[in-house]
């Protein structure tokens, strides 16, 4: 099997519709063990920085989280990216979402810390279409905190443990906040986009 291979079509029809009318889905036991090994493994090797506001400004009481953007020095996010583009391909043929690239970030959280409310498409952008969290931590308990907080199109608030192997997908629009995690948290941000790439 290679790498990183999903069968999108058969994860997600089971909950198109459901996720048309809230803008959220759940999609647990994505890639299979070996490749979440290799995720988990590259992520705590990765050099993480401090992450900033969209203006360039640290403030750690918004968003505390440090971040390393994946690009060809992560080999297996970068087959991780390109499981995504398969993903944003499915979008493109049963939602006709016009998504034409994805970029990602591993992202760390340390205890004590997480990410206000927020949306994906800050002072009216929409270059974003569906935002996606992968989890990478092992045996995460409801006391470990952390969990995304995502207020759907029906106004209802969706709380989701960051459990292992877990991809959160919702519409970049949506309010969402990371709640404070009590243990270290490793994830990886995800945006599937519609603008072209700037080389």
């Amino acid at each position: 099997m290679p790498a990183f291979d999903v069968n999108w079509q058969s994860l997600i029809e089971p909950k198109l519709d459901d996720f048309i009318n809230t803008g959220v889905m759940v999609l647990d036991e994505v890639f299979d063990e070996a490749d979440l090994g290799k995720l988990q493994a590259e992520s705590g090797f990765v050099e993480y920085r401090e992450a900033t506001l969209t203006h360039g400004e640290r403030q750690a009481n918004i968003r505390g989280d440090s971040i390393r953007w994946i690009d060809d020095n992560c080999p297996f996010g970068t087959a991780y990216l390109e499981s995504i583009n398969q993903l944003g391909r499915y979008f493109n043929q049963t939602l006709y979402t016009g998504i034409r690239r994805s970029e990602a970030h591993y992202a760390c959280y340390p205890a004590g810390f997480g990410y206000q409310w927020h949306t994906d498409n800050p002072k009216g952008r929409d270059e974003r279409v569906i935002s996606a969290v992968f989890y990478l931590n092992d045996n995460w308990q409801a006391c470990d905190g952390g969990a995304i907080c995502v207020i759907d199109k029906q106004d209802n608030t969706a709380q989701l443990l960051p459990q292992r192997n877990r991809l959160v997908l919702f519409d970049s629009n949506l309010l969402h906040q990371v709640a404070i995690t009590h243990r270290r948290r490793f994830s990886i941000a995800t945006w599937l986009r519609r603008d072209e790439l700037i080389c």
